[in-house]
């Protein structure tokens, strides 16, 4: 419990000690934690937006067969990343409780369920890419574009599974910096590949958006191997070796899937909700969908601050339950929570007050950059909720609540931004804005939905 600069925690399940925290060693142990992961996905955000810029100085064309297939991957990468939250928890777990046989079994089961559903989704997202983004709602002037795209995008996904499991499990340990190291990296050879292939250098001829694609493949080839290589030299109780026995182990993943269940769930219907109302967007056509695409990408920016947070949520949470201190977990979920929301209201002043300059390095379309900027000050309001919840959500996801995340989900996607967004652009004709509009009203709902869980302490008694 927090009372103003102490934290009082039980050192172990009979109460036999007690210590005590000021708050400032208690910031210390999550900046350490944290900086790794916040350095790793601003810099990947930041690599993002000059892969968007480049990609969105061909044209709005170009711009719109990337944003198509972003949902669709999005959904494949979700059955392995909710895979990962039950794995993660575990790992966590069985970690702060010093029982490590246990955690190495659970990596090594992660491993061969990110290798058979990344080869799965990697060939049916090759073979149906153009349906996919047909579907998807693509114009005839991207259609080509985007499905060629999509059948890049495909090739990677057994690329991106293994990496996306490995980083989950390390975090899940207490490991930020080794994911940093192979994720910046990774961006690294993303942004230059891209420059050189997009625009052409020597005797490599310009390609295009095609050159967009092959850079993106690369780059995700680097980080699985760049992972693989990070496991096996880890020196971590959870490091793999090619002695280690890779055969499936059917309890184990009983005990994975009875907290992945819930998230998995969880991905399926946000990501299916996003497929949903990104088709209701690209209606509006494709300077709409363009400045709508943009406006993602910068938002990525606040979101990808407080998945760091939400990250250490998740670590801390498993850790100290598993360590039976329940009361520091919560502890540092509040802590957390309290830093996300600080940092929002820069990031939402930023997103008002500077959206159209920000907008300007993706496009010189002006019509694009004018609709942007006003997204962006409708954005600044959703900042706040969307923060709170990521972080909150992420230490139910590491207590194994997972059920409540899912709830949040429900409440926000299916019941308000994608209703909400069929009503205001299809019937109402309101315009690219009340898409994100809706997107304000979704995070306010589920913000409000984890707060009371995380509130009422019954994550305290989940067993996993």
């Amino acid at each position: 419990m927090i009372e103003e600069n102490q934290i009082c925690v039980s050192k172990n399940e009979s109460l036999q000690a007690e210590k005590v925290l000021s708050r400032a060693e208690l910031r210390k142990s999550i900046l350490s934690f944290t900086w790794p992961c916040i350095a790793e996905l601003m810099l990947v955000s930041m690599i993002s937006i000059i892969n968007l810029a480049m990609v969105g100085h061909l044209g709005a064309y170009a711009i719109t067969s990337v944003g198509l297939t972003n949902q669709p991957v999005m959904v494949s990468v979700a059955v392995f990343q909710a895979f990962n939250v039950g794995a993660t928890a575990m790992v966590a777990r069985f970690v702060g409780a010093k029982d490590y046989e246990n955690a190495k079994k659970v990596v090594i089961q992660a491993l061969i369920i990110a290798v058979i559903s990344g080869s799965v989704l990697c060939i049916l997202g090759f073979s149906f890419s153009r349906w996919i983004v047909v579907t998807m709602g693509a114009q005839d002037d991207t259609v080509d574009y985007a499905s060629m795209y999509m059948k890049y995008m495909s090739v990677g996904i057994i690329f991106q599974a293994i990496p996306t499991v490995v980083t989950s499990l390390l975090r899940g340990a207490g490991d930020t910096r080794s994911p940093m190291r192979y994720n910046i990296i990774s961006n690294i050879v993303n942004v230059l590949a891209g420059f050189i292939m997009i625009y052409g250098l020597w005797f490599i001829p310009a390609m295009g958006i095609e050159g967009a694609a092959i850079a993106t493949t690369l780059a995700k080839f680097s980080a699985c191997a760049l992972s693989i290589y990070t496991i096996i030299t880890s020196s971590l109780p959870v490091a793999v070796s090619i002695r280690d026995k890779f055969r499936l182990d059917f309890l184990m993943l009983k005990r994975i899937m009875n907290i992945g269940l819930a998230a998995a769930v969880e991905q399926l219907i946000l990501r299916t909700g996003f497929v949903i109302f990104t088709m209701v967007v690209a209606e509006l056509g494709t300077v709409s969908f363009a400045a709508y695409q943009i406006s993602e990408s910068i938002t990525g920016l606040s979101i990808n601050f407080s998945l760091a947070l939400g990250m250490a949520s998740t670590s801390f949470m498993g850790r100290n339950l598993g360590a039976k201190k329940p009361e520091m977990a919560e502890a540092y979920c509040d802590e957390l929570r309290k830093i996300a929301l600080s940092a929002s209201m820069i990031i939402s002043a930023c997103f008002f007050f500077g959206g159209y300059y920000i907008t300007r390095i993706f496009t010189t379309d002006m019509e694009v950059i004018l609709l942007t900027a006003l997204l962006m000050k409708v954005i600044a309001f959703m900042v706040p909720f969307q923060n709170s919840q990521l972080v909150l959500s992420g230490g139910l996801r590491g207590a194994g609540d997972t059920k409540w995340p899912l709830f949040a989900v429900i409440s926000g996607i299916v019941f308000v931004r994608v209703p909400l967004a069929i009503i205001l652009i299809k019937f109402l004709h309101f315009g690219v804005w009340a898409a994100s509009l809706a997107g304000v009203i979704d995070q306010l709902a589920r913000s409000i939905v984890v707060y009371f869980r995380f509130r009422d302490g019954k994550w305290k008694l989940v067993k996993v």
